[in-house]
Formats: C-alpha cells, structure tokens, sequence
C-alpha cells in the first residue's frame, strides 16, 4: 500500500467514486468494484498479491487506503489596506460516526458544511478525550495543568461533561 503516494491514492478514489456515481468512499463496495479491474493500477494492492486474503484484511486495507488524505483550503480576508491569506487543512474524507456502525463508509469532508464541520468537531473532542483520559496521569504528575484541554473537549464535543 505505501507504494501509492496521497496524491495517486486520491486520483483513485476520485476515479472510483467518478465512475460508481457515489459521493461516498464505502471500502466494501470499492474492494467489490476493484475485483473485475484486473488492468487497474490498485489491484494488485487488494486482489492481486495473496489470493487468500480474507475479505476483512482487504476492507482493512480499502479503510486504510484513505486515511490521512488531505485537503488544503486557502481562505483570502481582507482588511480595509491589509491582506491576510489563511491557509487550514482537513482530512479529505470522514467517516460519520452515526452511521459508520452500519457500515456508513467514508464522505467528502466539505470546508464550507456546519454539517461536516460539526462531525469533525466531534471527532476532534471524541480523540482528545482520548488522549487526556490515556495521558493525564503523567501530565498530573509533573504539575500540568489541564483544565485548558478539558474546555477545549467540552467546546468540541459541544457537551458539558468531560469522560472520566
């Protein structure tokens, strides 16, 4: 799989979503449509190199195939004499929380949706919640204080209460 560098990676899922007229990344359905692509530059990374790869290790590997994709969004602001250039990256694509339980798949991360803003948000406080709950020990230990990261978990998360 580290043969493809992020750009190809995109190219190919573009070409996939371009041609199965989805605007979602669902791994099974691209593992499914690769099978019969034999000429296809990612075949062999699903299909081609161990016959016997169970079909749970191929939509591991489909799963991990967009992870880490990027998207860079250039925001111009202007000031009445100055001009500002805000440059911030995003995945290029989010797998929901509400409906990756049902096998929801991968959707275009959108700069300019509340919706995908908000999912990402969520993510963002769900994985920081994470890290404090896995790392506050040795952070307390040497005095740090984390009442900063708790509020910016409750901001994220848009809730009032921080898991234990």
């Amino acid at each position: 799989m580290s043969r493809f560098n992020k750009k190809t990676k995109q190219k190919i899922i573009d070409d996939y979503l371009n041609a199965s007229g989805r605007n979602s990344f669902v791994a099974e359905e691209f593992v499914t449509w690769l099978q019969d692509k034999p000429d296809h530059v990612a075949y062999k990374a699903f299909h081609g190199q161990d016959e016997h790869l169970l079909w749970q290790a191929k939509l591991q590997l489909a799963r991990q195939f967009v992870s880490g994709l990027r998207i860079v969004v250039k925001e111009e602001i202007v000031h009445s004499k100055s001009r500002e250039i805000k440059v911030t990256e995003y995945p290029a694509m989010i797998s929901p929380l509400p409906t990756r339980w049902q096998g929801g798949g991968y959707v275009a991360f959108d700069p300019d949706s509340e919706v995908s803003q908000a999912e990402l948000r969520k993510q963002a406080g769900v994985s920081l919640a994470a890290w404090l709950n896995r790392f506050r020990g040795c952070a307390e230990n040497i005095g740090v204080d984390l009442t900063p990261i708790e509020d910016i978990v409750r901001t994220l998360r848009d809730d009032e209460e921080i898991a234990a």
